[in-house]
């Protein structure tokens, strides 16, 4: 556990201390006591030299104060300094590609970010920072900066920019916070800081998201309360995280890049700018910052792959037929004189396990095992980066092979001994009527709405703004149409009395 404090508020700190002990301590009969007194009585009246506020803070200051080590402004009757110069732009946190607005060329998750300062423009959106921030402004520079907007003076810092995105008092003393110097500048966070326990993270260089994506295994925080999260590697660097950008609806899905990187799924460039460095690097901790909670660090030992050359690449067959005994896939290798061999298969964004035969060079055996889909094959180096290429392994079935009656799907028998639990597993889109499920509702369709044996569960439900909604919502026969990697296409009708 880690704890940040006021530096320039000694009473404060003593306050915060004395609370978190927990039974206060008797104070009347001892020097001592009547000392401890004193000072308490002496935290609580500073402490009303603070206003606490929630604020909506761009990210270039909500990161300069975290990654530049700001303390919190010393003294009591602190005045605005409208004519200091902006730090935070003097050092480049808001230059293009480093700490700006985020723009995407999607909308759908602006307000499923709720810890983001986004919204819809266009057929797109933008993030131009964190909502909700706690922030303590001395109470002297509350009110002169107060006076300064009323007056509508300017700053050539954030101070007044900062001071008009209050969005409300706050009552008490937040669990964290940052302080509001007199220079326009936000103090890196004040509170505690817990280590997460029994957690493990990886890192891949095959996302669709950026050069290198870090899956977090086992973290337990509420997405809700996400709004920021920092990169420290062994060498003492810092990297602030954007939501949309970097951070997804799923904290512990974190993703970035070193050098230009399209997401082709949703057309979208990537910034890269404040990563270019951390090629070769080792990230040793990962910090979220939670609102109105403890903020919570992660070490971990995550090794940063140089990027491979851009000629590096491998080709394979885009389509094999699937065979119980060893699917053949075969494949090309261009990568220089650097060894690259295959470390791992991926199937609907995780490892498949599996023995792959690779005994013959230029040919990959899948086992029974890896049923019809679709397969990423990885080839890795120790140094740089992965390479790979995706294969759709088919089944050869027909639609004239899947049958349903009394709301259950069948398959007959054929020779590969597939099976209808196999199909379950490898949907990837759906339909019911005029209700499309693509991406992640997609895929996870089948194993929803299906029971083992292939009968529909009519009362399946699936998650949509926090709610759960029914598929088949009351009676009524509904048309249901689904695809799946590697098989035909199956429509059938789902009647619900």
């Amino acid at each position: 556990m880690r704890k940040y404090w006021i530096l320039g508020a000694s009473a404060i700190i003593l306050a915060s201390s004395v609370m978190a002990c927990g039974k206060k301590e008797e104070v009347a009969t001892t020097a001592a006591g009547t000392e401890k007194a004193a000072e308490t009585t002496a935290a609580a009246e500073e402490k009303k030299d603070y206003v606490f506020v929630k604020m909506t803070v761009p990210y270039a200051d909500f990161y300069y104060g975290e990654l530049k080590d700001i303390a919190p402004e010393e003294g009591k009757d602190l005045k605005a300094e409208l004519d200091a110069e902006d730090k935070v732009a003097k050092d480049g946190f808001r230059e293009t590609g480093m700490y700006d607005s985020v723009s995407s060329p999607t909308k759908e998750k602006v307000e499923k970010f709720v810890m983001a300062d986004g919204a819809v423009e266009g057929e797109g959106s933008v993030y131009k920072g964190i909502k909700h921030v706690n922030v303590a402004i001395p109470k002297s520079l509350y009110e002169d900066a107060k006076k300064a907007l009323e007056e509508k003076k300017e700053s050539k810092n954030a101070l007044l920019t900062l001071m008009g995105a209050i969005e409300s008092e706050v009552g008490t003393e937040p669990k964290e916070y940052k302080v509001l110097n007199s220079d326009g500048t936000l103090s890196k966070t004040q509170g505690t800081t817990n280590e997460a326990k029994d957690v493990k993270a990886d890192i891949t260089t095959t996302s669709s998201y950026g050069n290198y994506e870090i899956d977090v295994d086992g973290l337990d925080i509420d997405s809700e309360i996400v709004q920021g999260a920092i990169l420290e590697t062994k060498d003492g660097a810092k990297y602030g995280l954007k939501q949309e950008d970097n951070i997804w609806l799923k904290p512990e899905e974190l993703a970035f890049s070193a050098v230009a990187f399209e997401d082709t799924g949703h057309k979208a460039q990537k910034e890269f700018k404040r990563f270019e460095d951390m090629q070769d690097k080792d990230i040793v901790k990962i910090t979220y910052f939670l609102m109105d909670e403890d903020d919570v660090e992660l070490p971990v030992n995550l090794h940063v792959k140089k990027i491979a050359p851009s000629e590096y690449k491998v080709s394979g067959d885009e389509k094999v037929g699937y065979s119980p005994e060893g699917t053949k896939v075969n494949y090309q290798l261009s990568t220089g004189e650097d060894s690259y061999s295959l470390g791992k298969v991926l199937s609907r964004k995780s490892e498949v396990k599996g023995e792959v035969n690779t005994d013959t060079a230029g040919v990959l055996v899948l086992p029974k095992e890896m049923t019809p889909g679709k397969y990423q094959l990885v080839f890795s180096n120790d140094k740089l980066s992965d390479v790979s290429f995706t294969v759709l392994v088919e089944s050869g079935l027909k639609a004239e092979d899947f049958h349903f009656e009394n709301n259950k799907l069948s398959l007959a028998e054929n020779a590969d001994q597939l099976t209808i639990a196999n199909y379950i597993a490898s949907t990837s889109s759906a339909s019911i009527g005029e209700q499309e499920f693509k991406g992640g509702a997609g895929r996870r369709f089948g194993k929803n709405i299906f029971n083992d044996d292939g009968s529909v569960n009519t009362e399946a439900t699936y998650k949509k703004d926090d709610a759960e909604v029914k598929y088949f919502d009351g009676p009524g026969t509904y048309p249901v149409t689904i695809k799946a990697d590697g098989y035909p296409e199956v429509k059938f009708e789902v009647v619900v009395q």
